[in-house]
């Protein structure tokens, strides 16, 4: 049996080593291009990181012929509905009884309609970043083609209204060909591992060239097994000292253009109507019924809605949603008519009343009497 010394560390640079490539860019190092496209008309504050560029404005006028939408009603459910409604929210709750839910009786229902009013906004957004790729044959649509056309004059479309999307442009005429700047065209730059030394110490006798190991009874000195004189040459560049060229991958050459980022954002604004104490999360994600709906370029502020509340939160909501730096293709507002019953019930002479909404029959009952079936065992 054999027994050898500590495991070995990783590999560390052997700083006694010269360094056999000092003109090389080390491989991490934070090189930065110097970039230049103040030539291209409408480009001149392009970034390497991202530039945001405004649309131009746009004046709309709507039809004259728009007529606004109909309004609808919403539904109102029976105490059958309601008892078995809370029957079934019952079921689903850990240790809850349904001796009240069954026994309780019913002293009224209060149907009411909450309104769920969004409004959908779908925007295109620009950002101009700097885009580089490596060279090899890819084709080159520069300057000498033709001028670049304007960011906001580029085709974009999207696949959907309303649904958020992302899309990569190279702006025609504006891509060229230089020099690699991480490696100044040479294709490799110094390894990052044993930094252009292409040895590093060995990491399993620490430099030394030995090893302590314990053989027939007894500890011995041996010579490192796993090295030459303390040292190994680098795994990462085959003790060259240099490595391919992270950035443009041995090509030697980069081709630049300007990259048009087209964000396709949908902005939402809501704003919920309801009387009771039943919490405005819990409508806006229940179902309910159409009881308005309206899709333009441009909508208009809802007038004529028997609420009052609605008409004027749609004209904030409207007038708030303004984004310059977007171009508005299209709009889209609903209202979302959502039924609530207030049931006030008795249970062993003592009041009690729940909440029934949505076309699902949700159920919300803080106050249910019977949370406890007092038959639980906690482990």
């Amino acid at each position: 049996m054999t027994s050898v010394g500590p495991a070995g560390d990783e590999d560390q640079v052997d700083e006694s080593e010269p360094v056999v490539c000092e003109d090389l860019n080390a491989e991490g190092s934070d090189v930065k291009p110097k970039i230049d496209f103040a030539t291209v008309p409408g480009y001149n504050n392009v970034r390497l990181d991202q530039s945001l560029l405004p649309p131009p404005p746009t004046d709309y006028a709507p039809p004259k012929d728009w007529k606004q939408p109909d309004f609808m009603s919403a539904p109102v459910i029976s105490e059958e509905t309601a008892r078995q409604a809370l029957l079934e929210h019952v079921s689903q709750q850990c240790c809850w009884g349904k001796g009240a839910a069954e026994k309780l009786t019913f002293k009224e229902l209060q149907s009411s309609t909450s309104y769920h009013w969004y409004r959908r906004n779908c925007g295109q957004e620009m950002d101009i970043p700097f885009n580089i790729t490596e060279n090899g044959s890819q084709p080159v649509n520069g300057p000498q083609n033709g001028p670049a056309p304007g960011p906001w004059d580029i085709p974009a479309s999207f696949s959907k209204y309303f649904v958020n999307e992302t899309q990569h442009h190279e702006v025609p005429f504006t891509a060229y060909v230089k020099d690699c700047h991480k490696c100044n065209a040479r294709g490799y730059v110094r390894c990052g591992k044993c930094m252009g030394r292409g040895k590093v110490k060995c990491g399993t006798c620490h430099g030394s060239g030995r090893r302590r190991v314990y053989r027939n009874g007894e500890h011995r000195v041996v010579s490192c097994s796993m090295c030459h004189g303390g040292k190994r040459r680098c795994p990462r560049c085959g003790g060259d000292g240099r490595v391919t060229c992270p950035t443009c991958k041995s090509h030697c050459r980069l081709k630049w253009f300007i990259k048009l980022t087209v964000n396709w954002v949908n902005n939402i604004g809501e704003h919920v109507v309801e009387k009771t104490e039943l919490p405005d999360h819990l409508v806006s994600q229940a179902a309910g019924t159409m009881g308005f709906e309206d899709t333009q370029i441009r909508v208009m502020p809802i007038s004529r809605f028997p609420v009052g509340e609605i008409n004027e939160a749609s004209g904030k909501l409207i007038a708030s949603h303004q984004f310059p730096n977007r171009r508005i293709h299209m709009q889209h507002h609903i209202i979302r008519m959502i039924p609530v019953t207030q049931c006030f019930c008795q249970y062993k002479e003592k009041g009690v009343n729940y909440f029934v909404y949505g076309l699902e029959s949700r159920v919300y009952a803080p106050e249910y009497p019977d949370q406890c079936c007092w038959g639980c065992n906690i482990l």
